[in-house]
């Protein structure tokens, strides 16, 4: 911490590295017994900032590794960017530990490639007994994931989110997952194609 930083306050965050990820292998178990949470099955990692030639380069990279590391495992991947110029990559399994797995590498080699800043999130999608979404959010920056429960469908401009069910979430869940403490950096992603 450099001497303006202390005089103002300010502290730099600690890195904190992918393998925290692994926690959701576990708790998935705990969120589908007694929660009631099916994963659907799709999983994806949120990043900003890389330059479309680097991007290219990188997603053939990754398209390579993963089918290296998965041939037996049918994880599918397809990467775009949204509106507000974020770069998703978007995994596809019928096994949830293959997703699990998958995203670590990926951030993983992320990291190794230089882009640890970049990355933001990454997301399991699961849904509820009614089929509606709920997904689990993991902030690379902080290391700690948190629920998001929106209330209304993808084509409702409202944008409200389903507050006590995140809260209760978040309370059933904090013995498995190392979950963020601090409620405003529980950010709501809209428009999820996850």
């Amino acid at each position: 911490m450099g001497f303006f930083d202390a005089l103002f306050g300010r502290r730099k965050p600690v890195p904190v590295g992918p393998e925290r990820l692994f926690a959701m292998s576990t708790a998935q178990v705990a969120l589908e017994s007694d929660q009631r949470l099916e994963p659907t099955g799709d999983a994806g990692i949120c990043f900003r900032g890389i330059a479309s030639g680097p991007f290219g380069l990188l997603q053939a990279d990754l398209e390579q590794l993963l089918k290296m590391a998965g041939k037996d495992e049918q994880v599918t991947m397809k990467s775009f960017e949204d509106e507000l110029n974020y770069r998703w990559f978007v995994f596809t399994s019928p096994d949830f530990q293959s997703l699990v797995a998958t995203i670590h590498i990926v951030s993983q080699t992320l990291i190794e490639k230089g882009y640890d800043t970049q990355l933001l999130f990454a997301i399991f999608a699961f849904k509820n007994a009614d089929g509606k979404p709920i997904y689990w959010i993991y902030n690379y920056k902080r290391g700690t994931f948190y629920p998001f429960v929106p209330q209304s469908d993808s084509h409702d401009k409202t944008r409200q989110r389903n507050n006590p069910e995140e809260m209760r979430l978040a309370t059933v869940m904090e013995k498995e997952l190392p979950l963020e403490k601090d409620l405003q950096f529980w950010y709501p992603v809209w428009d999820l194609q996850v």
